[in-house]
């Protein structure tokens, strides 16, 4: 019932943002970008968020501490995992995630996948972009919070891994986009989503 009402609510909440810029002008890529930087500078600052020039040493972050990856991507590493680290193309993962989606300063709409009723993502680390593909026809969970960025930080991380992400509308992940699809519409390209809470599990 709950996750009914959440839904409903964002598809309220997306149904009026499209109303709203429908009676815009259409902005430019560098308007959009620009714009999209401004969120993401506003997140850093409301969320105290350090940026590092270099990812640590010893691989342990500060509770605060991010640092940017060449995806345009921000990662803080909140636990590594158990030391199982994933196999390329072979090895399949849950990942529940809880953040906040920024579409405009003053538009935060938060989420979760962490309740029961909710499925966890679900797929084989390789796969991801597919995975995007498939869901694109869709306004699901996927079509709004997976994508190629989720999978991108698996390289650092393990099974039972927890992450905090900031990922960019214009994030890229080996040639190809690192948002959700949802971000790379057309109507609403270059919006960030900052995750307070990732969790990977491999089964």
């Amino acid at each position: 019932m709950k996750r009914a009402f959440y839904f409903s609510f964002l598809l309220f909440s997306v149904f009026n943002l499209i109303f709203t810029v429908s009676c815009n002008k259409t902005p430019t890529y560098e308007e959009m970008k620009a714009d999209e930087n401004k969120i993401i500078r506003r997140i850093l600052s409301d969320k105290n968020i350090t940026v590092l020039s270099e990812y640590p040493k010893d691989g342990v972050f500060k509770e605060n501490e991010f640092i940017q990856l060449s995806s345009g991507i921000y990662l803080n590493v909140v636990d590594s995992g158990n030391g199982n680290r994933p196999v390329y193309g072979s090895t399949d993962l849950l990942v529940r995630v809880s953040g906040e989606y920024y579409y405009y300063i003053d538009s935060i709409i938060p989420f979760s996948t962490f309740p029961n009723a909710i499925y966890p993502f679900e797929f084989r680390y390789g796969n991801a972009y597919n995975v995007v593909q498939e869901h694109s026809y869709y306004s699901d969970y996927y079509t709004f919070y997976f994508s190629l960025g989720l999978e991108s930080v698996l390289s650092y991380v393990g099974d039972s891994s927890v992450v905090k992400l900031i990922v960019p509308g214009f994030s890229e992940v080996n040639g190809a986009s690192g948002s959700s699809t949802f971000q790379n519409s057309e109507t609403y390209r270059y919006f960030p989503i900052y995750y307070d809470r990732v969790r990977y599990i491999f089964y």
